[in-house]
């Protein structure tokens, strides 16, 4: 069973700028909110997947977005170095979490911004970092060394799309998701290199974060009002898909993925 860890929004608000989605005095419906968070929770669990929730902090706003607080794996969870002072805390917090579960915790050195899930996503047997917005391309040689895996580097180079899993959807080993505004030239040759199945999201799936997607085996859960051309494709590929209203999370520049810690096997 695929288990994942998802922190309820009851600190949620935009305190601070640190992405272009955020604005300030944006005001949070903290109803929607819960609303959101608590469908996407048991569209999950009706998946068959295990949710569980990490305490929310006061001071934390951010904290919703699970998926920036590190990366797990097997026993281990990799602490993450935010660029942001803001959040630092966090993954404090996060480490604090695993350790009462019994994970082994490492930490890359201080200077190595490192964001978690939002910069190192896998499809299966294939791994992926980004960097240049939050992450440091440093980082790709310690998570290889503690993951003892080949992770493939791209560099993101769109501020709205500052980290990869707003830009790029690993729906299997060959098929993949791409925002092609949010990569280099060299990027997009090397994604087309590794999948063998490519869909495009148009400005209207970009704009809603359509990349930033969780998938259980043929189920895809997704920001709701992404495109009809991207729902064909889709299914056309065989999934399913489930529409999630992720409006008041994407005014903190998130979607679905954001709020999903994936805890690989």
């Amino acid at each position: 069973m695929k288990k994942i860890l998802m922190c309820p929004p009851k600190y949620y608000n935009i305190e601070y700028v640190i992405n272009p989605w955020m604005k300030t005095g944006t005001e949070i419906d903290r109803d929607a909110a819960y609303s959101n968070y608590n469908l996407l929770k048991e569209s999950y669990e009706l998946s068959g997947m295990e949710v569980l929730e990490i305490e929310p902090v006061e001071g934390s706003p951010d904290m919703i977005y699970t998926a920036n607080l590190g990366y797990t794996e097997g026993n281990v969870f990799i602490k993450a170095n935010f660029k942001a002072p803001e959040r630092r805390k966090e993954s404090e917090v996060a480490v604090n979490y695993f350790e009462s579960l019994n994970y082994k915790i490492h930490t890359l050195p201080e200077n190595i911004l490192f964001e978690g899930e939002g910069d190192i996503i896998r499809s299966g047997t294939k791994y992926f970092i980004g960097y240049g917005e939050r992450s440091s391309i440093n980082a790709k040689e310690h998570l290889e060394k503690i993951l003892n895996k080949e992770l493939h580097a791209l560099e993101l180079n769109n501020p709205y799309f500052y980290h990869l899993d707003t830009c790029l959807g690993l729906l299997n080993d060959e098929t993949a998701m791409i925002n092609t505004a949010a990569f280099t030239k060299e990027g997009l040759e090397l994604i087309e290199s590794q999948f063998k199945n490519i869909i495009i999201a148009d400005e209207k799936d970009n704009n809603l974060l359509a990349c930033n997607l969780v998938v259980n085996k043929n189920d895809v859960f997704i920001g709701k009002g992404i495109s009809e051309k991207l729902k064909r494709e889709l299914e056309s590929y065989g999934f399913k898909i489930t529409e999630i209203d992720m409006t008041e999370f994407l005014k903190g520049g998130g979607s679905v993925k954001c709020l999903t810690q994936e805890i690989f096997d």
